[in-house]
């Protein structure tokens, strides 16, 4: 966990991590935050400077120095085999990744092989990683989930405390990477209990343990070789009752039902919709008929049969 900042070396902390000082940007920023997690046991000193003498003294540098986290130096060139050249959060990510996910991991209790660790590391990479990398390297521009991070920057209407400012950002960096994360760890724990339910699908409806399971690329995967065999998945929903969700034909179409509820159910309530429906304790309908409610399971079920005309 990082206990301060300053341009010094912190003599008592265990470790001190350096990177330039002034302006900051998002590598460095976030090259940061992924060494903060990767050693979220320890206490880390940010030291910000450009001081050589002070660098010297640290335990890690990146984003200056010429060692083997800045990309700065003449004739750096390594690169992805995919082509994109590493910035410093790149080259943070590839050296310490493995231990930031192994520390969330075990944060939030959480089991996967040694496998899925890579695959996660690579997610990262692909889907947040490279695009800071390439940003910083002036090599494309776009928007990506920690784009937010110059929006720190202090203006020019202002006396400027980089400092602070940076370690604000990070901070937010910190905890987006860190859910980023906890979220692809849980993509295995989650397919492995979707598979063992799919001998349960009943008419096109498979029960899931909670709305809050992310059920979306693993059922569409499944559809795509069962010829979309999970129309709807139920569950309990968080504030009592059951709850139906359709599932889409496709991730490009997910805004889309494969089948979806009746269009005169649209925005009924509990009022409304059990005479529209003729299910007594039905309870809602989204407008855009891809979300139902009732009180019962039975009774959801048998909204899902009516959508598919099996009633």
């Amino acid at each position: 966990m990082i206990i301060g900042i300053g341009q010094t070396a912190n003599t008592v902390c265990g470790l001190n991590f350096g990177t330039h000082s002034d302006v900051f940007h998002c590598d460095d920023v976030t090259g940061t935050a992924i060494f903060e997690m990767a050693f979220m046991d320890k206490e880390i000193y940010v030291v910000r400077t450009k001081d050589t003498q002070e660098l010297s003294k640290l335990n890690v540098v990146i984003d200056i120095g010429g060692g083997e986290l800045d990309h700065h130096m003449a004739g750096f060139n390594v690169c992805r085999a995919t082509g994109e050249k590493y910035a410093s959060a790149g080259l943070v990510w590839k050296k310490f990744g493995e231990l930031a996910i192994r520390n969330v991991m075990n944060e939030n209790k959480m089991d996967i092989s040694e496998e899925e660790i890579s695959i996660v590391k690579e997610q990262i990479d692909r889907e947040i990683i490279v695009f800071v990398d390439m940003e910083d390297n002036g090599e494309k521009a776009c928007n990506h989930v920690l784009s937010f991070v110059t929006q720190f920057l202090p203006t020019w209407l202002e006396t400027p405390d980089y400092d602070s400012a940076f370690l604000r950002s990070e901070k937010l960096v910190y905890d987006i990477l860190k859910e980023y994360i906890k979220n692809k760890i849980t993509q295995f724990p989650t397919k492995k209990e979707l598979q063992k339910r799919y001998s349960n699908i009943e008419e096109g409806i498979l029960e899931i343990p909670a709305q809050r399971m992310k059920w979306l690329e693993e059922i569409l995967s499944y559809n795509e070789r069962h010829n979309n065999a999970v129309k709807f998945v139920i569950f309990p929903y968080p504030a009592g009752g059951w709850a139906a969700h359709c599932v889409p034909p496709s991730m490009k179409d997910k805004f889309k039902q494969i089948v979806p509820f009746p269009k005169e159910w649209a925005g009924g309530n509990k009022s409304t919709l059990p005479v529209i429906s003729g299910i007594p304790d039905a309870t809602f309908c989204h407008n855009g008929r891809f979300f139902a409610k009732a009180e019962s399971r039975e009774s959801v079920v048998k909204m899902c049969r009516i959508a598919m005309n099996l009633i």
